[in-house]
């Protein structure tokens, strides 16, 4: 009986997808050419209403962003400070979305006037010719990082998932590739990246999600929680021996982003196949642990509303894990 409901429920979202699909195209395409129209104060003002309205709603993205700052903070904040991060936090999302559309007018002159690098010897570095590993997570604007980078001329590719929706897929690439950069399919990437790494390229990851065990995710802590994460960007680092660097793109108060180059890790000198599973191991963690820094630091500034943590069959989890 169990396995007649799944099935029912998988197709009821299938039928419930392809009712989607040409309502979300068609919002994609006019957004495409309507929000790079806007005048920047109009933006951000739609994107702190939203916020607002957001967290006033009886919506997933609200219930799942509160039940992730209970299990991180636990009584060392109120009800009233988490909201208020929230509120931020979806502000800062749909201002997010809403800025992949509107740098795609005038990208260079748009990038120009509201993003920023903060001068810093790492920051120099990273744009030296070379490869580089770059980890940035769901903070501030991580699609502008991207293309600011490939703006200033780093040869720059990017992991993205594919979106199902193929018409929304075609158009987030189009418009991610404007600035110079690359956007390479999740699935099947490690070949490329394995190629672009030796060639002196660079590539970039969003490694603050949820990647099951069978995709090749591994258990680290993550902001105090156990989490499986994609041990990808540890092991392409371990074999090549690429340096990883972390950038974050935070907003400011003027609808703008200063980009942070915040660290960097040199991975071991590969010795043998017997050591790759501990030392993976350690360099995710050390990955995980500066990302959840950067959130300790700008917490109002990080995707709350996603489901970040899952569990996982057989797994040991404390009391305060969320339960989505």
């Amino acid at each position: 009986m169990p396995t007649l409901k799944r099935k029912i429920k998988r197709i009821i979202r299938k039928i419930r997808r392809a009712v989607r699909r040409p309502f979300e195209a068609a919002g994609y395409v006019f957004l495409k050419w309507t929000i790079p129209l806007l005048p920047r104060r109009m933006v951000i003002g739609l994107a702190r209403f939203a916020g607002w309205v957001a967290l006033r709603l009886p919506i997933r993205e609200r219930e799942v962003g509160l039940k992730n700052l209970d299990a991180v903070f636990g009584d060392s904040k109120s009800t009233a400070e988490k909201k208020a991060i929230l509120a931020t936090s979806l502000a800062t999302f749909t201002q997010t979305m809403f800025d992949v559309f509107w740098f795609s007018k005038n990208p260079a002159k748009r990038i120009a006037d509201f993003v920023t690098f903060d001068p810093s010897p790492l920051v120099e570095r990273f744009f030296e010719d070379g490869a580089v590993i770059c980890i940035t997570a769901h903070m501030g604007s991580w699609e502008i990082l991207g293309q600011a980078t490939a703006l200033r001329g780093a040869d720059l590719a990017s992991i993205a998932a594919t979106v199902k929706n193929r018409t929304v897929d075609r158009v987030l690439i189009e418009l991610r590739e404007k600035t110079g950069q690359t956007i390479i399919p999740q699935k099947g990437a490690l070949k490329t990246l394995i190629s672009r790494l030796r060639k002196k390229g660079k590539t970039a990851f969003v490694l603050d999600q949820h990647t099951a065990p069978e995709n090749g995710g591994i258990t680290v802590d993550f902001l105090g929680l156990p989490m499986s994460v994609s041990a990808a960007p540890a092991a392409l680092a371990y074999r090549t021996g690429t340096p990883v660097y972390f950038g974050f793109s935070i907003p400011d108060s003027t609808g703008g982003y200063r980009i942070e180059i915040t660290d960097s890790l040199k991975p071991p000198a590969f010795q043998k196949e017997a050591d790759m599973d501990g030392i993976v191991q350690q360099l995710t963690q050390k990955i995980e642990d500066r990302i959840s820094a950067q959130i300790h630091k700008y917490p109002q500034f990080w995707l709350w509303s996603y489901k970040h943590w899952r569990r996982q069959a057989g797994g040991n989890y404390p009391a305060s894990y969320p339960d989505y």
